[in-house]
């Protein structure tokens, strides 16, 4: 779409100023970054340009600038490679030219939160691929790369793979998923006539891209539960199901979506099914439940929930309390001669 060309006597008129003042107000635009076009004669007049390589200057009100604060705080402990440092110089400008009350709102978030990584590491992502996937899906283009191939994948078997576990595809690009905060892209293999899953950190792209496509229907009203139930690689690193001596309701309350499901059973019972990056996390997951549980299939999650309550068990026993007195009076000597 291609903006509206206003003469100097329609924006004068409209803003009931005299035509210097539009060109005077038009020149200081210019200066502070929006791009407009200037033409001459009967026809002629100003229009902002639709190809500007800068971006203009935003207007916020309060809640939206801390909204957009909140973000870019985010963005520091992004799962997107790189975005760290262009988070941190994009909030310290935003901080300079905010209203005092403002920039107080927006300063509190660094000092009263504090990220916390997980207790396993996510992988990185080059912002560059996300932003070719999604214009991949926008522009309905295949999307041509290569698969790095863990051997865990369920890869159509027209793909063709090399030694190197790297399989090479031509696919339909729809959606990008964030799932467990790890990226997938949902696209249609035309080769094998289905819809695929792949983990966005195991994509190389190739150029040139593929054929253009005329979108077909979705796989599901729901991408995100598709995604779920149909990525290859694991959702935990562990998992185990266990039967808990309470209602679901009850434990669906106690239990985040993110370390398990739950499962309604007879006499006010429930089937878990619980997971994590660490056997020791789950077992702490099921001692917050706060009730009775029995593990129906992990001989590996038993051997832990026994370990951590025998060193419970020892932490909570009657015995003398150290003395942490004589213990710093003892590392005073130390810290000064250091």
């Amino acid at each position: 779409m291609v903006p509206r060309t206003w003469s100097g006597n329609e924006l004068a008129d409209r803003l009931e100023v005299s035509p210097r003042t539009v060109r005077n107000d038009i020149g200081r635009l210019r200066d502070i970054g929006y791009s407009i076009d200037g033409t001459r004669g009967t026809e002629g007049g100003y229009r902002l340009s639709s190809n500007g390589v800068g971006i203009p200057p935003l207007m916020f009100d309060a809640d939206e600038a801390v909204a957009v604060a909140v973000g870019l705080h985010s963005g520091l402990s992004c799962i997107i490679g790189g975005m760290e440092e262009t988070s941190a110089l994009a909030l310290a400008k935003l901080e300079t030219i905010l209203p005092a009350a403002v920039r107080a709102r927006v300063q509190s978030l660094a000092h009263f939160t504090v990220p916390v990584a997980g207790n396993q590491p996510m992988p990185i992502v080059d912002p560059n691929l996300i932003v070719t996937l999604i214009d991949h899906c926008r522009r309905h283009e295949r999307l041509r790369f290569t698969y790095l191939d863990t051997g865990e994948s369920l890869l159509p078997e027209s793909a063709s793979s090399s030694p190197a576990h790297e399989v090479h595809l031509e696919v339909e690009a729809y959606r990008l998923v964030n799932r467990q905060h790890r990226w997938h892209l949902l696209a249609f293999d035309p080769k094998s006539e289905a819809w695929q899953v792949f983990s966005a950190e195991r994509i190389v792209p190739k150029t040139p891209s593929g054929r253009s496509f005329t979108p077909r229907p979705l796989p599901a009203d729901d991408i995100g539960d598709f995604v779920e139930r149909h990525a290859t690689e694991p959702r935990w690193r562990h998992s185990a199901q266990v039967v808990v001596d309470a209602p679901a309701p009850t434990v669906m309350k106690r239990l985040a979506s993110a370390e398990g499901t739950v499962k309604a059973l007879e006499d006010d019972r429930c089937l878990v099914t619980v997971g994590g990056q660490s056997l020791a996390t789950m077992a702490l997951t099921l001692a917050r439940l706060d009730t009775d549980f029995t593990v129906v299939d992990s001989p590996e999650l038993r051997d832990t929930l026994d370990r951590i309550s025998r060193l419970l068990g020892r932490a909570a026993e009657d015995h003398a309390v150290p003395d942490l007195a004589t213990a710093r009076s003892k590392n005073a000597p130390r810290r000064a001669a250091k």
